[in-house]
């Protein structure tokens, strides 16, 4: 990450030499080379444009995570879903359960393929806004990569979540306007602490 005002600085002075090979290449009426020059210069004034924008940056840092959320959101939808809540273990438990076809679920896999991780939260922090939950900071490993028991496949654990301890349980959705199958959201389970 890279303080905002630092990008916009360097990006000003090259933008100036950019100019001033301009200007030189049309002093020495070099135009083979023109081109080129006002491509460069488009570019490093478009990076300019970008930074100077106001959703681009995050707490004045820029980032390519920030340039990639700001030029490519992810597109928010809104999803049928139950609302249960509950007790478990004398804690207050809220689960919402997604109907076919969920929010789909952006994952890699880790550890040779055997399990899959979450590292992609925009489209996790989209659904968590959309039941009315705090977003995440960071993405998990899948927790049966963590406890080692086949029952724990399928499922993401934040310990350290705002509101209690949060379980995310994926599932393989089909949408059929489209003919294809995809990880998605099935249930987000809080346990209050």
């Amino acid at each position: 990450m890279v303080a905002t005002e630092t990008a916009k600085s360097v990006l000003l002075v090259l933008l100036g030499l950019a100019v001033l090979w301009i200007v030189v290449i049309v002093v020495k009426n070099d135009m083979e080379t023109i081109v080129r020059a006002l491509v460069v210069a488009a570019v490093i004034g478009g990076a300019l444009y970008l930074v100077a924008r106001p959703g681009a940056s995050v707490d004045g840092k820029i980032s390519f995570a920030s340039i990639k959320d700001y030029l490519f959101p992810v597109p928010e939808r809104s999803y049928a879903f139950e609302r249960k809540q509950g007790y478990a273990d004398g804690r207050p438990v809220t689960i919402f359960v997604f109907d076919d076809p969920g929010p789909p679920l952006s994952l890699a896999m880790v550890e040779g393929g055997k399990y899959m991780a979450i590292k992609d939260l925009r489209t996790v922090n989209n659904v968590l806004k959309l039941v009315g939950l705090p977003p995440v900071a960071a993405g998990v490993a899948e927790l049966a990569s963590i406890t080692g028991k086949s029952i724990d496949a399928d499922k993401y654990k934040w310990d350290d979540y705002e509101r209690g301890v949060l379980v995310i349980e994926r599932g393989l959705c089909r949408d059929m306007t489209m003919a294809q199958s995809f990880p998605c959201i099935a249930t987000i389970r809080v346990t209050e602490r």
